[in-house]
């Protein structure tokens, strides 16, 4: 995977997200899923463990996710109970779809994650798009990650402090959620202004060519890797 080219990398996480998005046979979801498990993989390791924990923390979603397709989508045949709570094998069937694309929009969104604003940079530079694009979707694509390690350093604070807020009443849970949140977003604002400062003291408002450090053009696995997505997408139009 390190030999691929960045572009290479964006393209295929977007491939992923499109085939989540659009296909709707549960067995190209359960494919695609498979293939950015083993992308995920080959890029920066098979983390079995991570994964598990991670998926662990997502079971309740994909469980209400599951529960409230099956109990009020009335499609297909009926595989348990009756009137309200009868659940059919279409609810279940679109419950299962709408799991796995969750499923699929995280390993992509982890494959981009591991990427550096240079290679971001490296990438969109060889489409000839703007610097600031590639910064702007570098930077939105870590906000999300990294308020969530900061509401998890605040909720760590607060334990070693002796507040433990599971065992708090229902006000005092969500004022204290309320401080976190806030100063969070705050702090994601300043480190906004403090990101458009030093994108002005790197010039990119300045017109002319641009020098870089590391220059880097496509290569064979490059090329098949275009050619197998091409490939896939032309068997899961026909077919």
């Amino acid at each position: 995977m390190n030999r691929l080219h960045p572009l290479s990398l964006i393209l295929l996480a977007l491939w992923f997200s499109s085939a989540a998005i659009f296909v709707p046979q549960l067995a190209w979801l359960g494919a695609v899923l498979i293939i950015s498990i083993i992308f995920r993989g080959l890029q920066a390791g098979f983390e079995w463990r991570l994964w598990a924990r991670q998926f662990l923390l997502m079971l309740p979603l994909f469980l209400a996710i599951l529960l409230i397709q099956a109990l009020f989508v009335k499609d297909g045949e009926l595989l348990w109970g009756r009137s309200w709570y009868a659940i059919h094998s279409g609810g279940l069937r679109i419950g299962l779809a709408f799991c796995l694309r969750l499923l699929i929009l995280f390993f992509s969104a982890q494959i981009l994650l591991k990427l550096e604003y240079e290679d971001f940079d490296l990438a969109f530079n060889t489409v000839r798009l703007p610097e600031e694009l590639g910064f702007m979707v570098f930077y939105a694509l870590h906000v999300i990650p990294a308020s969530g390690e900061r509401i998890r350093h605040a909720l760590q604070i607060l334990r070693l402090r002796g507040i433990d807020q599971a065992k708090q009443p229902l006000k005092t849970k969500l004022r204290l959620y309320k401080l976190i949140s806030l100063s969070v977003l705050a702090e994601v604002l300043s480190r906004s202004a403090i990101q458009a400062t030093a994108l002005d003291l790197r010039g990119f408002r300045s017109s002319g060519p641009r020098s870089r450090l590391n220059q880097r053009g496509l290569t064979l696995p490059d090329y098949l890797l275009f050619g197998s997505m091409l490939v896939l997408t032309a068997i899961y139009i026909i077919f």
